[in-house]
């Protein structure tokens, strides 16, 4: 019984843990002032793509929506609608 116990106490304070993370990834990420490091915690973004993100916005200046990001080398629609409720502009 005291096993089962400690058993259910592991497995909450896992499940607590997982949220917690979870949480924490899902900060919201200004598109004009994000480093790429910030980027490439969006979904389907990695290193090389959130460089392109960067690199695009000191090109061509700061975005005006959250729809633009679709212009950047490497991202397409699905990258969008993946990220569109964690990304905004300012």
């Amino acid at each position: 019984m005291k096993l089962l116990k400690l058993a259910l106490v592991l497995v909450f304070s896992l499940i607590n843990m997982q949220s917690a993370l979870a949480n924490e990834n899902l900060t919201p990420i200004n598109l004009n002032t994000a480093s790429a490091e910030q980027l490439d915690s969006l979904k389907g973004v990695g290193e090389s793509k959130s460089t392109a993100i960067v690199q695009y916005r000191q090109q061509h200046g700061n975005f005006k929506n959250i729809e633009q990001i679709v212009l950047v080398p490497g991202i397409g629609e699905k990258i969008y609608l993946d990220n569109k409720d964690r990304i905004y502009v300012d």
